[in-house]
């Protein structure tokens, strides 16, 4: 076999669906013109609308670098963990197998799949900060080139978290886990000026407004783009160290998981992402005690038998907490992010905590092991991820209280009543069963076939419903603790109903 991809190009070039070179430079002609004329017309309105003085005093705030900083710190770290499960440099099993597991050079083998992964983290970085350039340009605060310079500091930090995200892939698990302890500690380290620079007279440096010289964003703005463009050429270059093992089995849980989702399935694509135990081996998840605790205490066994998934859940949930903390303290559009992203977060985050109630929800039709049925052993496997979640949003809303300067109990109220509604909704979720087939019934349109739209909508209760609650608790919060309170218990009960009615629609 060659060691040149040429013959392999040449081969893959005649299969009946191959694009020609023109088809290529059509499709990235199309791409282009759409970005420039969808796309960036887009972005503008969105800067005109949030051209209001409540958003520009948070994007002018004295606060605002340090906290972007921790926030750049902390997605660095998440792609880092990330990079461990699913690196950005990555073939279908086949491929895997082929070509980057024969004779060619494995660098130059994957440099097209990671060039192409590179874009997801580039548009995720780039685009927040040509809204941000829009909306300072709307509000007359900043010219073109400083709005240009902003946008290759976002192209900049893109870059940067793809080598980060490359980082997490090549590198072995224990030096992979103390950067990623490292890179919290900076998100820390970055965040914690604006909370002690609080004061009860004001708040501190979010009540200043410093605009940045061109100077000073031309300086990050070259910076940052040499430093993505440096990391990403040499993780370029360390391609070729990538282990095939570690190849070969990211490429099988990939496809995995993208055939599940494909099929509607996306309990089963998440699944096939969640960490085996291997750690903890030794400790003792059955003793003695009453039930609550037995379970509580199992529980909590299987968490730490997958430290970092445990690690990583708690951190999400902690983040979700602050940023719904946060949410109060905020004007306008800025409030509803803030809760969106907790919200978000903190649902995502707990998926790390509720396998108990999985596990609960699938004992049904079998024996009652001990006497407990479906919807006991639900209620048993709440008790621990509830008490964990609740402390975790206390945690976090007192932190958002604090850089709030104190402002009141709403802080810690709210993630406290989103972590109970959220883990609620977690049950719900896992008592869904499989999609009916029904819903795949093809729906022929001039469009082509919209039953997919169905089929997305019957998946989308289990995000909408969290954000849903998370609104209407946000919405009673200035009312008191007691209507928080009161709407959280309704939404809980509502929720504990619903999961009742589909257990037994799936005992039937």
């Amino acid at each position: 076999m060659s060691a040149s991809l040429g013959p392999v190009r040449e081969v893959w070039a005649q299969r009946s669906r191959a694009r020609s070179r023109g088809d290529l430079l059509y499709l990235l002609y199309v791409v282009a013109m759409g970005a420039v004329v969808l796309g960036l017309p887009a972005l503008l309105s969105a800067g005109r609308a949030l051209a209001r003085g409540d958003v520009l005093a948070l994007l002018l705030s004295a606060g605002a670098p340090p906290t972007a900083t921790a926030l750049s710190l902390a997605v660095a770290a998440g792609l880092l963990g990330l990079g461990a499960v699913r690196g950005p440099a990555l073939l279908p099993p086949f491929f895997t197998a082929t070509l980057a597991g024969g004779p060619l050079p494995r660098g130059r083998v994957l440099r097209r799949p990671f060039a192409r992964a590179l874009l997801l983290p580039l548009l995720a970085a780039a685009l927040p900060a040509v809204l941000v350039a829009a909306t300072l340009m709307a509000a007359g605060r900043t010219g073109p080139g400083t709005a240009a310079l902003l946008a290759l500091a976002g192209a900049g930090l893109g870059l940067l978290w793809g080598g980060a995200w490359s980082a997490g892939q090549l590198l072995r698990p224990t030096p992979r886990r103390l950067l990623v302890l490292l890179l919290g500690l900076g998100a820390g380290i970055a965040a914690a000026p604006p909370l002690l620079a609080v004061r009860e007279s004001d708040r501190g440096m979010w009540s200043q407004s410093v605009a940045p010289s061109g100077g000073q964003v031309a300086a990050w703005a070259v910076g940052l783009a040499a430093a993505g463009a440096a990391g990403v050429a040499l993780c370029t270059g360390l391609l070729g160290r990538l282990r095939g093992t570690e190849l070969a089995v990211q490429a099988m849980r990939w496809e995995a998981a993208t055939t599940a989702a494909a099929s509607t399935d996306l309990a089963g694509a998440a699944g096939a992402f969640r960490a085996l135990p291997a750690a903890g081996r030794r400790l003792r998840a059955i003793g003695g005690g009453p039930t609550a605790l037995l379970y509580a205490r199992r529980d909590a066994v299987a968490w730490l038998r997958t430290p970092d998934r445990c690690a990583g859940g708690a951190l999400a949930v902690l983040l979700g907490a602050v940023a719904l903390g946060g949410a109060p303290l905020l004007p306008g559009p800025a409030a509803w992010t803030a809760l969106l992203l907790g919200a978000l977060a903190l649902r995502t985050g707990a998926g790390a905590f509720v396998d108990g109630i999985r596990h609960g929800v699938h004992t049904l039709g079998a024996p009652p092991l001990l006497g407990q049925r479906a919807g006991t052993q639900l209620l048993l496997h709440a008790a621990a991820p509830g008490l964990l979640l609740v402390a975790l949003g206390a945690l976090g809303g007192t932190l958002a209280a604090v850089v709030g300067g104190g402002a009141g109990s709403g802080s810690v109220l709210l993630p406290v009543a989103v972590a109970a509604t959220v883990l609620a909704a977690r049950a719900w979720e896992a008592a869904k069963g499989t999609m009916p087939l029904a819903l795949a019934t093809p729906i022929p349109t001039p469009q082509g076939d919209l039953s997919v739209l169905v089929m997305l909508a019957w998946q989308a209760d289990a995000v909408v419903v969290p954000l849903l609650g998370a609104a209407a608790l946000l919405l009673v919060l200035p009312s008191g603790p007691g209507a928080v309170l009161l709407t959280a218990a309704a939404l809980v009960g509502l929720l504990v109903l619903l999961t009742r009615r589909r257990l037994r629609e799936l005992q039937a």
